[in-house]
């Protein structure tokens, strides 16, 4: 099962939260995705992709990250077919 989680983070926020993501990540593989352009009030929607096994590194991630959002982290879960 893969986890996906997203979330918003402001403009002013996006060098801070980006270096508190590499810090929590450590080594995990864990991808973090940036849409291509900010919404209507400026803000920037990230998206983290954690591979299958390493879904209990969201916790700390999530720690690291709360400061630093503008929305709540949204978690979905998907699962490989076929």
């Amino acid at each position: 099962m893969q986890l996906y989680v997203y979330y918003k983070v402001a403009t002013d926020h996006v060098d801070t939260a980006l270096i508190a993501f590499r810090k929590a990540r450590v080594e995990a593989p864990i991808e973090l995705l940036q849409r291509p352009e900010p919404d209507d009030e400026g803000r920037w929607t990230w998206m983290e992709i954690y591979p299958e096994g390493w879904g209990h590194r969201e916790p700390q991630v999530a720690a690291a990250m709360a400061q630093w959002l503008a929305s709540e982290r949204r978690i979905e879960r998907f699962e490989m077919l076929g």
